[in-house]
């Protein structure tokens, strides 16, 4: 099958640092090029791209830029236009205001697809060959957050809050202790240590030697990488019952949900309670790159068949970026 991706990022392709969906989509390809599909990108300009990218020009219509040569066009951000050739879409994000999808629309989790009025997802998956070993033990004096520190509903100083109260020092992968911009701030907190945007093996080794992700998210998370991530290197997840998470933490062995920022504390006090290997496990038989491949194949057949993916277009009725509530420490 040929097969065409359709990912508008402004950023390097593949991505390093940051950039989840990217990853998502490089993880993507290459298992499909190991199953023996054909695929091609089109994409913005940029001086990090694969070989035989097809460059967007905002100035032409899609249909303009797309040749013959796909059998089926993958579009990994919001399109509900007109297209010669058969396509499915991704939708990777929450919706922001009230809005209608296209009715080949797939979404990442069944939360993720049912907040939005449809039952068809796919789980993301990664290619776990880059990530190295895990680690089932770990002696560090502490837990991780990941996530973009300025995004309100990622809710680091949640996550503050729970490792200080526990006695947890907070390794903070992906923002710095001072901000620019019109999201920027200044966080005094020294039980903090901001670590940057930071990819490859020096992010691998501080999830790694984490005792565990903090991941008090008050959305609901469309998926969550940075939960498959550190499970897949061998740590359990301390988190709110939002979006995807109970899809992904599915074994008690894993993690432990919860509003109540009090039973985060006693769980991390408790950890012993958890077992990395099953942690581990999970992440790479459920959520890797080859079964999110095969489960888009499955995707692809049925619209080259002429079949929709959803009954009718999905939707929203409202912004989905609302804060949750949670119980606060005492």
């Amino acid at each position: 099958m040929k097969i065409l991706h359709v990912l508008l990022c402004r950023g390097p392709f593949p991505a390093f640092k940051f950039g989840g969906t990217e990853r998502v989509v490089w993880s993507l390809a290459t298992a499909q090029k190991q199953q023996g599909h054909e695929v091609k990108f089109l994409m913005r300009p940029h001086d990090v791209r694969p070989e035989g990218t097809l460059f967007y020009d905002k100035r032409k219509s899609f249909n303009q830029q797309i040749t013959d040569w796909p059998d089926v066009v993958h579009f990994h951000c919001a399109f509900t236009g007109e297209l010669d050739k058969p396509f499915v879409c991704t939708e990777h994000a929450n919706a922001d205001e009230a809005k209608q999808y296209a009715r080949n629309t797939i979404f990442i989790s069944q939360r993720h697809a049912n907040n939005h009025h449809s039952d068809c997802y796919v789980y993301n998956g990664l290619d776990w060959s880059e990530y190295g070993q895990p680690s089932f033990e770990s002696n560090s004096n502490y837990v991780h957050f990941l996530g973009k520190a300025t995004v309100r509903h990622k809710n680091l100083n949640g996550a503050a809050q729970i490792a200080k109260k526990a006695g947890d020092k907070l390794a903070v992968l992906g923002g710095k202790r001072f901000e620019l911009g019109k999201k920027g701030y200044l966080n005094f907190d020294m039980n903090i240590d901001f670590k940057g945007m930071v990819g490859g093996d020096d992010k691998f080794n501080i999830i790694r030697q984490s005792k565990a992700l903090l991941f008090p998210v008050r959305w609901h998370e469309p998926f969550g990488l940075a939960i498959t991530e550190s499970l897949f290197l061998g740590t359990p997840v301390i988190g709110t019952p939002f979006g995807s998470l109970p899809e992904i933490i599915t074994q008690p062995e894993m993690g432990l949900l919860t509003t109540d920022y009090n039973e985060m504390v006693d769980a991390l006090k408790h950890l012993d309670r958890f077992d990395r290997k099953v942690c581990h496990q999970v992440a790479r038989d459920v959520f890797n790159a080859d079964v999110m491949a095969q489960q888009y194949q499955a995707m692809y057949e049925k619209v080259l068949n002429g079949e929709y993916l959803n009954q009718a277009a999905p939707y929203s009725t409202q912004s989905l970026l609302d804060l949750l509530p949670v119980t606060e420490l005492t």
